[in-house]
């Protein structure tokens, strides 16, 4: 499955114009009476998913849909950013309300935090330079030196791979954010980087992904995809139930879509 690039770039710049946020409410702002406050969290630096602009205010999927979400709930709601590991800690010590941390679901981290329905499906993806061949992800760590953020789930499959093998050792390439994925392709440092689809596809529709391509198709077993949710401390089972409500709400109402199309030229649902 290859995604389109440079002639995508165009179409989805259509989209995506005259996207405009207001500005967050800050989190000592007193609601109006009646309305409750709501302290939102997302992940600070993932786009398309959240990320700040020129400004400094934040922009992106999630924080579209969660004043979206907010307004369904007829809550004021506070939004501020952390990295993805510290989103699952504050939520589930209850410093957060609501965590759009992009999360998937898992046996560890039900003892931590409840769990939304479903609001998108999450894979993995390989990407290289166009004309790469297609390769599983074990031919690829077997010939090809790969990026992978340290920490992530595409990250531990590579280490798994490598822990069978020690030779492949050296074709693991760890790097800290999502810019130094990219970056490690395009300064050689790597030979392909693997991330997940959506961040990949983003990447890939913009001016820094031409010349790139997806290799083979997306992954999801063993931990590189799923379902993701929206998390809450425990014991907010309340909070959780309306949220699920208003979540499909929004989709029956077509406002989940329109955000949708927005950021991605496909469903993600």
């Amino acid at each position: 499955m290859r995604f389109p690039t440079a002639n995508a770039v165009l179409t989805l710049a259509v989209l995506l114009a005259g996207l405009a946020l207001t500005q967050p409410v800050q989190a000592d702002a007193p609601p109006p009476a009646g309305r409750p406050l709501l302290r939102v969290v997302v992940i600070d630096h993932s786009p398309p998913f959240s990320d700040h602009d020129a400004g400094g205010d934040l922009v992106g999927f999630n924080v579209d849909f969660g004043r979206e979400l907010c307004r369904s709930l007829g809550a004021v709601c506070s939004f501020d950013a952390a990295p993805f590991k510290q989103i699952i800690d504050d939520v589930a010590t209850g410093r957060f309300d609501i965590g759009f941390g992009n999360v998937l679901r898992t046996p560890e981290r039900e003892q931590r935090l409840l769990f939304s329905i479903p609001y998108w499906r999450s894979s993995t993806s390989l990407v290289g330079h166009r004309g790469t061949p297609e390769l599983s992800l074990e031919e690829a760590i077997r010939s090809r030196r790969i990026a992978a953020i340290r920490g992530s789930r595409q990250h531990a499959a590579l280490v798994r791979l490598a822990d069978s093998d020690p030779t492949l050792q050296s074709n693991l390439v760890p790097v800290s954010t999502l810019d130094d994925l990219w970056e490690a392709m395009r300064s050689g440092q790597s030979d392909m980087a693997i991330g997940p689809t959506l961040n990949v596809v983003h990447f890939l529709l913009s001016d820094s992904g031409d010349g790139f391509e997806t290799i083979g198709t997306p992954m999801s077993e063993n931990g590189l995809g799923g379902t993701v949710h929206i998390v809450f401390p425990p014991g907010q089972h309340e909070l959780k139930a309306s949220v699920d409500r208003a979540l499909t709400a929004l989709r029956n109402d077509g406002t989940y879509q329109r955000i949708n199309r927005k950021y991605f030229p496909f469903d993600i649902y």
